[in-house]
C-alpha cells in the first residue's frame, strides 16, 4: 500500500507482546471471506471440513518442553484435510499490513478423539523457524538497547527499517454454545478488529498523527470465544498452548476484549477482569527492567537477565536460567553497557554481535538476541491445551490436546463432549518461503471451517 495524503480506513492487528490472534473483520471492511460450511457435513466430503476420527490408541505426548519426535504411527490413517491461509488485503492497510498482503501457506490439519480428549494434528512449510518474541538488540546510533516489535518499522519515506519479530504462531477460534451469531456465515471475521479504524497521515512527512480503532471483541454481551494460541517459543519450552477467550466487554473503541481463562469481569462499564482462581497462570514473565543510567537521573529499559554464552533455548529464558546460567543486569551507562551480578560487563559497542544487522532475522541479518521473555508454565484454565511442536528442518509440525470438556463452569471453553460439529476458524503467522521476511502480526487466516466427529 502507498502512503496517501488523506483519511485512511484499515483494520488494525494486534500485534503485538503478547495477545496476537486469528485475523477477523467485520462488513464494512473489504475482504472475502470464505462461504460457510454445512452444519452437517457429508462424511466423505473434503474441503472446509475436518474430520475427527475416533481412536483407542491415543498418540504419544511429551510434557515440560522435552524434545518431540513428531507424529507418531497414530496418524497414519487419519484423513487430511489441506487448507490455503492467507494476509488479507484489508482496505486502507498503510503499515498494519503493508508489506504482508498475499502471503500465503498451505496448512496440513488432521483430527483424533478419544473417550478423554480431542487432538489436532497442523503442519505447514516455511523458510525457517522462528522463535524470538520481543528480543533485545543494540542500536550503536542512540547507544540504547530495545525490543523488536510485534509490527514492522518503517522510516518516513516508507523503507523498512525493521521487520516483526514474533514468534512463529497458530491460532484456532471455536464459538462457544454458538453464541456468537457471525460467527456462524463468517467464523472468526464475525470477532475480530470490528467496526472501523480512523488513521490521520500527516501530509508532509506520511506519518501517523493520530488512530482510532475498534480491536477485538464479540458483537453483544453473551457471544463468547474459545482461542488457543500456540507460540513456538512456549510451545517448545513448556509444551504449552494458551486457552483463552474472547467476549464482548462492552463494544468499546480500542477494546482488546481477549481474556486469560478464569478471568471474570466485575460487572461495571468498562468492565475490568480480575482472575477468580490463584492458579490462574501467566506463561511466563517479561524479561525487561528499567534502571538509572549510571551518573545521572535517566531510566533505560535492559533485560534483566542475560547469559554471557547466548546459549538461549529456543529463543527464550526458562526459569532454569534464571537460577544458573544466567546473570542479572545491575547496571546500564550511557553508552549501553551492562553491568552484570557477577561485575563482568557486556559491550555491545564491541563488534556487532548485539547490534541490529539488516532488517530482520535470518540471511545474513540478525542472528544474536537477548530473549524478551521467562518462559514458565500456563496453569489453572489457561493451561488447558497441551501442545508439542517440533520443527523439521523445513517446516513445522505442531500436536494439540485438550480435554473433550474441561473443568470450566464460567463458559470459557467449549465443549466437544457432545461430538456435536463445531464452527471454527484458524491464523498463523510464519515466514513466506524464500522471503527475508520474519514471522509477522499480520497473519494469514482461513475462515468457515467446520470440525466433525466421525462417530
Amino acid at each position: 500500500m502507498k502512503k496517501s495524503k488523506k483519511y485512511f480506513v484499515i483494520a488494525l492487528l494486534l500485534i503485538g507482546g503478547m495477545y496476537t490472534l486469528t485475523n477477523c473483520t467485520k462488513h464494512d471492511q473489504i475482504i472475502n471471506p470464505n462461504s460457510t460450511p454445512a452444519i452437517t457435513p457429508v462424511v466423505t466430503g473434503v474441503g472446509d471440513t475436518l474430520f475427527s476420527i475416533k481412536t483407542s490408541s491415543a498418540p504419544v505426548f511429551v510434557t515440560g518442553g522435552a524434545a518431540w519426535s513428531g507424529p507418531d504411527a497414530s496418524w497414519a490413517n487419519v484423513p487430511k484435510t489441506t487448507e490455503t491461509v492467507v494476509v488479507p488485503d484489508v482496505e486502507g492497510s498503510l503499515t498494519s499490513f503493508a508489506g504482508f498482503i498475499g502471503n500465503s501457506n498451505t496448512i496440513t490439519l488432521q483430527s483424533m478423539y478419544d473417550a478423554s480428549n480431542v487432538y489436532f494434528l497442523i503442519q505447514w512449510n516455511q523458510a525457517q523457524p522462528n522463535m524470538e518474541s520481543s528480543p533485545w538488540y543494540f542500536n550503536p546510533t542512540t547507544h540504547k538497547w530495545a525490543q523488536g516489535g510485534a509490527a514492522p518499522t518503517w522510516d518516513v519515506n516508507g523503507n523498512l527499517l525493521l521487520e516483526s519479530l514474533v514468534s512463529d504462531q497458530f491460532d484456532i477460534a471455536f464459538n462457544i454454545n454458538n453464541s456468537c451469531a457471525d460467527f456462524a456465515s463468517q467464523s472468526c471475521y464475525g470477532l475480530c478488529h470490528q467496526g472501523v479504524t480512523t488513521m490521520v497521515v500527516d501530509t508532509v512527512t506520511g506519518n501517523i498523527t493520530s488512530q482510532t480503532t475498534n480491536v477485538m471483541h464479540t458483537s453483544g454481551p453473551s457471544e463468547k470465544i474459545d482461542c488457543w494460541r500456540a507460540r513456538m517459543y512456549q510451545v517448545m519450552g513448556a509444551s504449552q498452548a494458551m486457552d483463552y477467550y474472547i467476549d464482548w466487554e462492552g463494544g468499546l473503541q480500542n477494546t482488546n476484549a481477549v481474556h486469560a481463562d478464569q478471568s471474570v469481569s466485575n460487572g461495571a462499564y468498562p468492565p475490568t477482569y480480575s482472575s477468580n482462581t490463584s492458579t490462574n497462570g501467566t506463561g511466563g514473565l517479561s524479561n525487561k527492567q528499567s534502571l538509572t543510567i549510571t551518573g545521572t537521573s535517566t531510566h533505560e529499559n535492559v533485560p534483566i537477565w542475560v547469559k554471557p554464552n547466548d546459549s538461549y533455548t529456543n529463543s527464550a529464558m526458562i526459569p532454569s536460567d534464571t537460577v544458573s546460567g544466567a546473570l542479572k543486569v545491575t547496571a546500564v551507562d550511557s553508552l549501553g553497557v551492562l553491568t552484570l551480578s557477577d561485575g563482568s560487563i557486556l559491550n555491545p559497542n564491541n563488534g556487532t554481535t548485539y547490534q541490529q544487522v539488516g532488517t530482520g532475522i535470518g540471511n545474513n541479518d540478525q542472528t544474536t538476541w537477548i530473549p524478551g521473555k521467562i518462559i514458565a508454565p500456563y496453569t489453572g484454565g489457561e493451561g488447558d491445551v497441551a501442545a508439542n511442536a517440533r520443527w523439521t528442518g523445513s517446516g513445522w509440525q505442531l500436536m494439540l490436546k485438550r480435554a473433550l470438556k474441561t473443568a470450566d463452569v464460567l463458559d470459557q471453553d467449549v465443549d466437544f463432549s457432545p461430538l456435536t460439529d463445531q464452527q471454527f476458524g484458524i491464523g498463523l503467522m510464519f515466514q513466506p518461503i524464500g522471503s527475508p521476511n520474519a514471522a509477522d502480526n499480520e497473519h494469514a487466516i482461513k475462515a468457515g471451517m467446520l470440525l466433525h466427529f466421525n462417530k
